[in-house]
C-alpha cells in the first residue's frame, strides 16, 4: 500500500476492502447454508441408523459395522453407541450454524454500507469540488452540502466496517469451535479465536469513539489573543477613520477594534480571548498591530483597512462568514482524528475520504482565495488610491522582519524596565535600515484562513508601476514622510504602545515563570536520596533450581528403574551415569545459589547527579548522558550512550551482560531484571532522572 500511488492506496482501502470483506461475507453465507443442510440431514438420519444397527445386532450377533471406514469394523450395538454419542454433538452444530447465517449476512451488510457510504463519499467529493469553481456562492453552498453529508457517510463507513469484521471474525470463531477437538492444539486455536475476537470488537469500538470528533467538526473555538479593545471614546479618531472606510465601501463595520503587538492586520468574526482581562469578544472584529500603524502611515493603513472590510461586501460575506470558519473547523477536526486514530485500520478509508475531499476543495478554495484578494485590494486602493495601497503591500512586507526580531528578542529576554517595543523596532530599523526588499517581494503573506498572490503580482493587478520612486516612498525611513498612522489616529499613541509593551513583556515574563516551575518541578521529581534498585535473581535461580531437581528425578528414575532399562548388571556403568546426572544436578545448584547470591549486592545505585553500578569502575553523571533506552526480550539492560570527549567506564570482570563499546560510546549495563519492577516502571523511573538533569541544565542556563 505505502508503494502505491497515493490514488491507487485511496481507491484501495475505500472501494477494495469493502469489496473483498463482502466477497468474506458471501463465502460465509454459502458455508453455512451447507453446514445447515448437512448437519440438518445428520440429525434426522443418525436416530434411524442407530435404530438398524441395534435391529441388526439383535438378529445377527456375528455382523460388524465400518462407520465410513472399512478397515476399522465395530459389533453393531458398539456402533450404535458411538453413533447416538454424536448426536448432541450434532445439535449443538446445528444450533451454531444456524446463528452463522445472520453474522455472514450481516458481515455482506455491513460490507454494502461501507462500500456505497465510500462511493457516495467519493462522488459528493468530486460533485461539490466541481461545483465550488463555479462561483463563490457555489463553494460555499457545495462545502456547506459536503460538511453535512460527510459526517453521515463516515460514520456509515466506520460503523459497516466494524460490523464486517466483527461478524467476520465471530463467523470463523463458531466454525473453529465446531471443527476442533477441545484438547492440545484445539484449545490453542479456540484460545486464538476468541483473542482475534476481543481484538477486533476492541478496534472497532476504537474506531467508533475515534470518529466522534466528526460530530464536533465546525464547533468553533475562541482564539486567544494579546491585546486591548479599543472603545469609541479611547480613540474616536481611530474609529471614525474605520468607520468612513466602511461606508464608503458599503461595507459592514467592525463591532470590536483590537489593537495589538503580535501578527499583522486582519478580520474575523471568531470569538476572540483578549489578555490580560481574559475578555471575550464576538462579532466581527478589526485586530490592528501597533508596530505597523508606527511604520505606515494614514493612506497606507486605510488601503489595508479597506482591504480587510472588503472581505465583508457582497460575496464575499457569505466566504468570509460562513465558509471560512466551517473550512477551519473542518480541518481542526481532521487533524483531531488523525491524532485519535492510533494508526487503527478501521479508520484508514474513512481519514483517506476526508482527506480527499479537502483536497479536492483545497484547489477551488485556492482559486477564489487569489481571485477575493485581487478584488480586496482593488476595493482597498479606492479608499487610499493606487500608489499607497502598492506601498503598503511592500512597506508591511519589510516592517515584519524588525518587528519579529523585537518581539522575539523580548520574549525570550524580557527586560525589566518595560521598554516601548514599538519604538524600539523604529529605532532598530533607523539604526540598521530595511532588510534586502528583493527577499521579500517574492514573499507570501501569512494570513489566518487565505493563501494571498505574491506582492509583485498584486502591484501590477493594480495597475501601478514597481519601479524606483514606488520603492523610494515604500522604502522611507521611520521619521520620514508623513506622520505615522498610529500617531495621528490615537491621540495618546505613545502611552499605548507603553501599555500594550508592558501586556506583552508580561505574558513573557508568565510564560518563563511557568517554564521555569516546570523546570523546577521536574528537577525536584527524583529524591536526593540515593534509590538503590537490585537485580531481579529470583526466576533465574529458580530455573536453575529446577533443572538441578529434574537432574536428581532423572537419576533417581535411573536407579529405581535400572534393571528394565538393562544397568542393574552394571555396577561400574549405572554409577557412572547416576553421578553424571547427580553432578549437573550439583552444577545447576551451585549456579542457582551464585545468582541467588547476587540478590545482595545493588544493580544500580541512582542519585540526582550519577548513576553507579558495581558492574562499572566508576559512575556515570546524568549530564554525560547523551541518549539511553532500556533493552528487554532476549536480554535485559540499560543502555547509555555518553557524549563525545567523557571518558568511559570500565566493566568489571565477570559483569553478566555489562560491555562497554567505545566506538559507539554505548555502555550497556545488564541484568536479569529490576526486583520490584516492570520494563515500563523502570523505563519511567530512569527517564525521571535524565530529564531531572535536562531541567536542572535548562535552569542553570537560565
Amino acid at each position: 500500500m505505502r508503494r502505491l500511488p497515493q490514488p491507487y492506496a485511496m481507491l484501495i482501502s475505500i472501494l477494495l476492502v469493502p469489496l473483498l470483506l463482502g466477497v468474506l461475507g458471501d463465502w460465509e453465507r454459502v458455508r453455512a447454508q451447507g453446514s445447515v443442510a448437512e448437519y440438518t440431514a445428520m440429525q434426522s438420519s443418525l436416530p434411524q441408523q442407530v435404530r438398524a444397527m441395534r435391529e441388526l445386532g439383535a438378529r445377527d450377533s456375528t455382523a460388524s459395522v465400518d462407520l465410513g471406514n472399512p478397515e476399522t469394523v465395530y459389533a453393531p450395538a458398539l456402533a450404535a453407541d458411538m453413533v447416538e454419542e454424536r448426536l448432541p454433538s450434532v445439535r449443538r452444530s446445528l444450533i451454531l450454524a444456524r446463528v452463522q447465517g445472520p453474522l455472514a449476512w450481516s458481515v455482506i451488510g455491513g460490507a454494502l454500507l461501507a462500500l456505497i457510504c465510500g462511493a457516495i463519499g467519493l462522488a459528493a467529493a468530486q460533485i461539490a469540488a466541481r461545483r465550488a469553481m463555479v462561483s463563490r456562492d457555489a463553494l460555499v453552498t457545495s462545502f456547506a452540502a459536503l460538511q453535512r453529508a460527510l459526517p453521515l457517510v463516515l460514520g456509515g463507513m466506520v460503523i459497516g466496517l466494524a460490523l464486517a469484521v466483527v461478524c467476520g471474525v465471530l463467523f470463523e470463531l463458531i466454525s473453529l469451535w465446531s471443527s476442533v477437538t477441545l484438547s492440545g492444539g484445539g484449545v490453542k486455536l479456540m484460545f486464538a479465536g476468541v483473542v482475534l475476537a476481543l481484538v477486533a470488537l476492541g478496534t472497532a469500538w476504537s474506531a467508533i469513539r475515534a470518529l466522534r470528533e466528526v460530530v464536533a467538526l465546525y464547533t468553533p473555538q475562541p482564539g486567544e489573543v494579546t491585546g486591548r479593545a479599543v472603545s469609541v471614546d479611547e480613540a474616536p479618531a481611530l474609529w471614525r477613520f474605520v468607520q468612513d472606510i466602511a461606508g464608503r465601501q458599503k461595507a459592514i463595520a467592525p463591532d470590536t477594534l483590537v489593537l495589538g503587538l503580535a501578527q499583522g492586520f486582519y478580520v474575523t468574526e471568531q470569538d476572540l480571548l483578549l489578555s490580560p482581562g481574559e475578555r471575550r469578544v464576538s462579532g466581527r472584529t478589526l485586530y490592528l498591530p501597533a508596530p505597523y500603524l508606527q511604520f505606515l502611515d494614514e493612506g497606507e493603513v486605510a488601503a489595508i483597512v479597506g482591504h480587510e472590510l472588503a472581505h465583508f461586501i457582497g460575496e464575499d460575506t457569505a466566504y468570509s462568514r460562513r465558509f471560512a470558519p466551517l473550512y477551519a473547523g473542518m480541518g481542526r477536526a481532521l487533524a483531531a482524528m488523525h491524532s485519535d486514530a492510533n494508526g487503527l485500520l478501521l479508520l484508514k478509508g474513512p481519514l483517506q475520504l476526508a482527506d480527499h475531499a479537502m483536497e479536492r476543495f483545497d484547489l477551488a478554495v485556492r482559486h477564489w482565495s487569489r481571485l477575493r484578494e485581487f478584488e480586496a485590494d482593488r476595493l482597498g486602493s479606492l479608499v487610499s488610491g493606487g500608489r499607497p495601497a502598492a506601498s503598503a503591500l511592500i512597506r508591511t512586507a519589510v516592517v515584519a522582519p524588525p518587528v519579529d526580531a523585537v518581539l522575539e528578542d523580548a520574549f525570550a529576554n524580557p527586560p525589566e524596565d518595560d521598554p516601548d517595543l514599538v519604538a524600539m523596532a523604529a529605532q532598530m530599523v533607523e539604526e540598521k535600515g530595511w532588510p534586502d526588499i528583493r527577499a521579500y517581494l517574492e514573499d507570501v503573506q501569512s494570513h489566518p484562513t487565505d493563501t494571498h498572490p505574491r506582492t509583485p503580482e498584486r502591484i501590477q493587478r493594480l495597475d501601478v508601476a514597481l519601479d524606483d520612486a514606488l520603492l523610494e516612498t515604500a522604502l522611507r525611513a521611520p521619521r520620514d514622510g508623513p506622520r505615522p498612522a498610529g500617531e495621528r489616529l490615537i491621540a495618546d499613541w505613545q502611552d499605548w504602545c507603553r501599555r500594550l509593551s508592558t501586556d506583552y513583556l508580561a505574558e513573557a515574563r508568565d510564560a518563563h515563570a511557568r517554564h521555569r516551575q516546570f523546570l523546577e518541578q521536574t528537577a525536584a521529581a527524583v529524591p536526593q536520596e540515593a534509590v538503590t534498585l537490585y537485580n531481579n535473581v529470583g526466576p533465574a535461580s529458580w530455573v536453575q533450581f529446577g533443572a538441578a531437581m529434574l537432574f536428581l528425578a532423572a537419576g533417581a528414575a535411573i536407579w529405581i528403574f535400572r534393571q528394565p532399562i538393562g544397568l542393574g548388571h552394571d555396577t561400574f556403568e549405572l554409577r557412572l551415569v547416576i553421578g553424571a546426572f547427580v553432578g549437573a544436578a550439583v552444577i545447576f545448584v551451585m549456579g542457582g545459589a551464585l545468582i541467588r547470591r547476587g540478590a545482595r549486592t545493588p544493580y544500580l545505585i541512582l542519585l540526582p547527579e550519577t548513576l553507579s553500578s558495581p558492574q562499572l569502575d566508576a559512575p556515570i553523571a546524568w549530564r554525560d548522558v547523551e541518549a539511553w533506552g532500556v533493552a528487554f526480550g532476549t536480554r535485559f539492560g540499560l543502555d547509555l550512550v555518553l557524549e563525545d570527549g567523557v571518558a568511559l567506564p570500565r566493566a568489571r570482570r565477570f559483569a553478566r551482560g555489562t560491555a562497554v563499546r567505545k566506538a559507539k560510546r554505548l555502555v550497556t549495563i545488564g541484568a536479569y531484571g529490576v526486583r520490584g519492577m516492570v520494563v515500563e516502571d523502570f523505563r519511567q523511573l530512569i527517564e525521571s532522572y535524565f530529564q531531572a538533569e535536562q531541567a536542572r541544565r535548562a535552569l542553570a542556563e537560565r
